[in-house]
Parts: C-alpha cells; sequence; structure tokens
C-alpha cells in the first residue's frame, strides 16, 4: 500500500500531514505493508514514525495558472505528475494494491492510474480522503477544479471525514462518500489530576484565520467575564493574535494567560488542564482539537452549524453546541464550565474520545474502505 501526501511532516506541521503520518503508523501496526510518498525541503528516504517515507524534489506547476492565494496548488498539481511517475509502473504491475492519495493532485494521478490497473489485476484498489468541504461553489473557484472533477469520477472510494462534509459530495457531485474521520492516539493523551485553578477556556487553532471564530470567542468571554470573573483563556496556535486583542476591551486581554504556537506535548498538557475547549469555526469538516480534547477529558463547546464538530459534540455530558452569536457561545461555554466541575464528565469525554481512536475505530473503518473499493 501506498500512501501520498504532498507535504511532509516535520517540513509541513498541519492537520493533512499528521493524517498522513499516523495513519501510515497505526496501518503498519495492523499488519499491512505501508509506505509514503511526499515532498520534502530535503529529498531522499528516511522513516517517520517507523513507516518508510520517500520524499521528491519541491517543484510547481507553471505559476500563472495559480495565482494568489492559489500558489500552494501549484505544487499539488505539480506533485500528482511526480507521483505518477513513480507509481504508475508498480501499481500497473501490481506491485502494490492500494494507492490512498490526499490531495487532489494525487487523487486525480491515482483516479487516472487506477483505470488502467483495474484492467490489468483486479487487486487494485484506489481511494481519495477529503480534509475539507467539497463545495462545489468553492471547488469551482479553485484553479484545479478539473483534477478535483476527476476525482469525483473515478476514484475508486472518496472518504469524508464527516457526515457534513459527504451530505455536500451527495448534494453538489451526486457521488456517495464514506464517512472515516481522523484518528487520535487516546492513549497518548491523559486526564489531569486536577485542572487549572482558576476556570480555563482553551482554544487551539489558528490565530488569523478568519473561519475559526476567534473575534467571536473574545466577545463571548467579554460575556462571560460578568458571570466567572476569575476566568482565563488560553490561546494556543499559529499566527499573531496582536491584532485580534487590541480591538478587545481590556477585561479580555487581562484574562488571557497564555498566547503562543505550542508543541504537541505543550498542548496535551493544555488540554488536561483546561476546564473547556472552544472551537466556535464555521466550515468545519471535522475538528480535530476537539476529539484531542475529549481524548485528555476536557469537554468542548463548538457551534452547532459548524459543520463537523457538531458531529463530535453529541451528548451534553461532553460539552454543547452553541447558536451563531456571543451570547449564544457565552451561554454554552458557562454551562460546559459547570459541567467541567462534575466528577464523570473526564470519563464520559474518554468514551466519546475512543470512536475516533486509531487502531479500535479509525483503521478497521479504512481496510472496510479499502476491499470495497473499485480501482
Amino acid at each position: 500500500m501506498v500512501l501520498t501526501s504532498v507535504h511532509c511532516w516535520p517540513d509541513v506541521r498541519r492537520g493533512g500531514e499528521r493524517y498522513a503520518h499516523e495513519l501510515s503508523a497505526a496501518l503498519r501496526r495492523a499488519g499491512h505493508d505501508v509506505r509514503i510518498l511526499s515532498t520534502g525541503i530535503h529529498p531522499g528516504r528516511d522513516r517517520v514514525l517507523d513507516v518508510p517515507v520517500q520524499r521528491l524534489p519541491v517543484r510547481h506547476a507553471r505559476r500563472r495558472n495559480f495565482p494568489p492565494p492559489w500558489s500552494d496548488l501549484a505544487i499539488e498539481r505539480a506533485f500528482g505528475a511526480q507521483a505518477f511517475g513513480h507509481l504508475a509502473p508498480a501499481f500497473l504491475a501490481g506491485r502494490f494494491d492500494v494507492w490512498h492519495a490526499t490531495s487532489t493532485g494525487d487523487g486525480a494521478a491515482a483516479a487516472w492510474c487506477g483505470a488502467v490497473a483495474g484492467r490489468l489485476h483486479s487487486s487494485a484498489r484506489t481511494v481519495f480522503t477529503d480534509h475539507g468541504f467539497p463545495a462545489r461553489a468553492s471547488r469551482d473557484a479553485r484553479p484545479d477544479r478539473a483534477a478535483h472533477a476527476t476525482v469525483v469520477r473515478r476514484i475508486g472510494a472518496y472518504v469524508c471525514v464527516s457526515k457534513a462534509a459527504a451530505d455536500c459530495l451527495a448534494r453538489d457531485y451526486g457521488r456517495t462518500a464514506a464517512v472515516v474521520p481522523p484518528g487520535v492516539d487516546v492513549s497518548a493523551h491523559e486526564v489531569a489530576k486536577a485542572r487549572a485553578d482558576r476556570p480555563t477556556v482553551l482554544y487551539a487553532g489558528s490565530l488569523t484565520e478568519s473561519r475559526k471564530g476567534l473575534p467571536l470567542l473574545l466577545a463571548a468571554v467579554d460575556q462571560l467575564l460578568r458571570r466567572e470573573p476569575n476566568l482565563q483563556l488560553w490561546l494556543l496556535g499559529p499566527g499573531d493574535a496582536a491584532p485580534l486583542l487590541s480591538a478587545t476591551t481590556a477585561e479580555v486581554r487581562a484574562a488571557v494567560t497564555m498566547c503562543k504556537l505550542a508543541s504537541d506535548a505543550e498542548l496535551r498538557a493544555a488540554y488536561a488542564k483546561a476546564w473547556v475547549t472552544a472551537l466556535p469555526s464555521t466550515a468545519e469538516s471535522f475538528g480535530m482539537t476537539v476529539v484531542e480534547s475529549l481524548a485528555s477529558g476536557t469537554p468542548a463547546v463548538v457551534r452547532a452549524d459548524g459543520g463537523g464538530p457538531a458531529e463530535i459534540v453529541d451528548d451534553d455530558r461532553i460539552g454543547r453546541c452553541s447558536g451563531p452569536d456571543a451570547a449564544s457561545l457565552a451561554d454554552a461555554i458557562g454551562e460546559t464550565l459547570d459541567l467541567a466541575r462534575q466528577a464523570d464528565t473526564a470519563d464520559a469525554c474518554r468514551e466519546r474520545a475512543r470512536a475516533y481512536d486509531w487502531d479500535a475505530a479509525v483503521v478497521p473503518a479504512l481496510e472496510q474502505v479499502y476491499a470495497g473499493a473499485r480501482p
């Protein structure tokens, strides 16, 4: 089995790169022979999480076809051609049976290759995992829309990470997707012996991306401070939050006691010590921070109209889904702070997170997708 990912950890540290490596490691633990093909700042071969990785040189397609803000797609398009050149001969010869692509360029390459390989040997399978929302309005605005159309038509199995995303694919493209979310290693997260000594709200995500809803969270905290004057807010993620903080009140700025880009270990510790994790984003296909928070025994607050996260927080024992306004978000966070004070909340959160465990849940679901996929 080969899994292709346009970028490789640790060169690029995002959810898609984590997914590629952690999934490959979990598949290896389940007995599969798997390797990763990617690009890298330093081309060559090594191992990540004990999985063989081959990094190809980073190349660009014609830049005039991918003007800003689509410059990253020039690399993705070029990687599709690279992946086809490296993998097609072996796939057509039957030397590996599953090509699992994780970006549009390599997804199109896998789809075209699978159409030929399927006529040569029955074991050929192609799979594509879409980490976003396959909405036609947004996809048609992208310069790689033709490649995505190829994936929709020809890939053997199309995987979405939430029902919300799969519904979008069915509505806009008429294709049924398998719903298999990313996973979490529940055993790597621990419940803290005691939460922070002050009521604490954790936000983990981009500090600048508008759809993440950080301004809404700051407005909700402003309201919540009237009920919880000792509240503190931790902001952990990439980007500079200073412009947003300068536009809010002095009371909110004083409540922000941590604001930085955290390491994986620091983030796990923060999940465990926080009272509530808040993810007030919209158009979120999944919500990995929510699952990681639950794995650490900490309840979460998400928006009911946010997409995938609302599918995770589906029980009042583990958090709340709020409306789209600051007052509703403040109420939801306040209720979840009370929830964090209850002794059985951590166990309920951990139990929900086990539904997303790599080994117990995600890999078995993907094995069924691989078995049922066409070339």
